[in-house]
């Protein structure tokens, strides 16, 4: 099943994804910056709210549309994503990368069932059927007790590897439509947000 993967503890704290939302601000964040060019890092405080809003409305509609496709709660959705901002100048023209980033979610987070046999039975996306994974266990693992379902790599008590679903960028990524409206949601809340926070900082509404 190509949603499952099986990782190392070492595997899972390095394996980032990375969903790259470019281009935001295209044109606008230089109307800010002319604007506000007579006060004091106005123009900074307005584009960075108006970034870290893009960015926490582009998570928000991200959870929504790909719960649609996944069996993944928003609560977890929102625990395994994190966004990177970041503002590039090129050609005379400045804009805004928003990357979202995410390790690989537990498989246990997703639609699992255990059976009184032991049996895992785990579904990652809404359209496939449940995949029976024979020699997959449930334990708590680490200091802080985390639960996971696991499997070991030899006949030998240790190693094991735990299983997992796809990182949130990975699901942001699966489909080119989906990944468009994800990237238009956060351009759209940018600009609509950066023109209320110019006339913030313009009227005083912000400190300075």
């Amino acid at each position: 099943m190509s949603d499952i993967y099986s990782m190392s503890r070492k595997d899972i704290k390095s394996g980032i994804g990375v969903y790259l939302v470019d281009d935001v601000g295209d044109g606008s964040i230089d109307r800010a910056m002319k604007l506000l060019a007579g006060i004091p890092h106005g123009a900074d405080k307005a584009i960075g709210s108006a970034i870290k809003r893009a960015a926490t409305s582009g998570e928000a509609y991200a959870a929504r549309v790909i719960r649609e496709e996944y069996y993944i709660s928003a609560g977890d959705f929102k625990a395994y994503t994190k966004s990177k901002r970041k503002i590039l100048s090129h050609n005379g023209e400045t804009t805004v990368d928003i990357e979202f980033k995410g390790y690989h979610i537990p498989l246990m987070k997703f639609s699992t069932r255990i059976g009184s046999d032991g049996r895992v039975t785990a579904r990652v996306k809404r359209s496939s059927s449940g995949a029976v994974l024979d020699h997959v266990f449930a334990q708590s693992v680490g200091t802080h007790g985390h639960t996971g379902l696991f499997e070991r790599v030899t006949d030998k008590r240790l190693p094991i590897e735990e299983k997992l679903g796809p990182s949130t960028p990975q699901m942001m990524d699966y489909n080119d439509d989906i990944s468009q409206e994800i990237g238009d949601k956060v351009r759209e809340t940018f600009d609509q947000r950066l023109e209320h926070e110019i006339l913030a900082v313009m009227n005083g509404w912000r400190q300075r």
